[in-house]
């Protein structure tokens, strides 16, 4: 059954603790020593798992609500992974579940490349060779996940960091985060642990490819949320010719479109997190609509608010810019928008021609 993110009064005091944590984390830099050590300490990597295996025993609708508070604070770990991803896969592979202790107390952090930016190809000797697009929180992943191959042939890997052949490349990104690009050099899957193979290798891959998109649409909803807050307030304070900039018609329609278009996303947000939680075949549009939502019409909104808000919005110190960076980030990431499309298309699109 489909619910809101605040039924229960345990989801909405979770989220009051997870938006107090957050404000006081928001001017972090993400390479800080003790800032992971904090988000351990509250209990997010890991609140998937149930309590007697030392989580929290948090379902998908709560993860997702501390994930949009860490958006909303514009926070710069990338935690999506360590709170979404490991806990549903340590159900599933012995070899994750060993490593939870290790999560919940700080030491181990996990990346995954999706299938849909990742070129991973496996030799007849079982060497993985290829190049990942950017992967956020690849920089400071302990271990990193990966599909190589595809088909009968597909292996789902888990490769530790310092495995023979493996190479990150960090980056930054345009609103302060951090990812990096994955490259394996023929590296050997002897040296790996091989979770599954074939056909339930490329489902579990999709399942947590779609979790990400998931997590990442959770902090741009929240992100959303606050920049949409933040205007609205501005212009009901701020004034020109001694009125209000909100009694302008201009003002008041550009106000209440991008509403409209907030409370779609929470709508569509809503139900891709209900669909991934009772999973089934409709799961997957479900998240592609949302994906292609949050990557195309949320960052045009944020676009209108900066419009409406003035030259202030595109200054460093404003919050409203980075939030436009962060959702442009997003937007660019996790295979961009044609992945979406494809799946609610049904058909491949052509690709791009190579620049010359």
């Amino acid at each position: 059954m489909r619910r809101s993110h605040d039924q229960s009064e345990t989801d909405s005091l979770l989220r009051a603790s997870a938006r107090e944590f957050a404000r006081e984390r928001e001017d972090a830099r993400p390479d800080t020593a003790g800032n992971w050590r904090a988000f351990v300490e509250a209990g997010w990597p890991g609140m998937g798992l149930d309590e007697a295996s030392g989580g929290l025993g948090a379902d998908l609708h709560q993860c997702c609500l501390v994930l949009q508070e860490a958006g909303r604070a514009l926070l710069t770990e990338s935690a999506a992974a360590d709170i979404l991803l490991a806990p549903r896969l340590a159900q599933r592979a012995p070899a994750i579940a060993a490593l939870m202790p290790a999560l919940l107390d700080g030491k181990a952090r996990f990346a995954l490349a999706g299938a849909a930016e990742t070129g991973f190809s496996l030799s007849a000797d079982g060497r993985v060779t290829g190049r990942s697009a950017l992967v956020p929180g690849a920089d400071r992943a302990t271990h990193l996940l990966f599909l190589a191959e595809a088909g009968e042939g597909a292996r789902f890997c888990l490769a530790e960091r310092g495995t023979g052949g493996l190479h990150i490349h960090p980056a930054p990104l345009l609103d302060g985060r951090t990812a990096a690009r994955i490259d394996l050099d023929a590296a050997d899957t002897d040296e790996m642990t091989v979770l599954c193979t074939g056909k339930e290798a490329c489902g579990i891959a999709a399942e947590l490819e779609a979790l990400l998109l998931c997590g990442a649409a959770s902090e741009g909803l929240g992100a959303f949320e606050a920049a949409f807050e933040m205007t609205a307030d501005y212009v009901q304070t701020r004034q020109q010719f001694k009125q209000p900039l909100a009694s302008f018609q201009a003002v008041e329609h550009t106000i209440a479109d991008v509403y409209c278009e907030l409370e779609k996303f929470r709508s569509l947000h809503m139900a891709m997190v209900s669909a991934l939680s009772e999973g089934g075949t409709s799961s997957s549009m479900a998240v592609a609509h949302a994906r292609l939502f949050h990557a195309s019409n949320v960052v045009q909104a944020v676009g209108r608010l900066i419009q409406i808000t003035g030259g202030i919005a595109v200054t460093e110190e404003y919050k409203l810019g980075r939030i436009y960076r962060r959702l442009q980030s997003d937007a660019a990431l996790f295979g961009g928008v044609r992945r979406p499309i494809e799946i609610l298309a049904g058909t491949p699109m052509a690709k791009p021609a190579p620049l010359h």
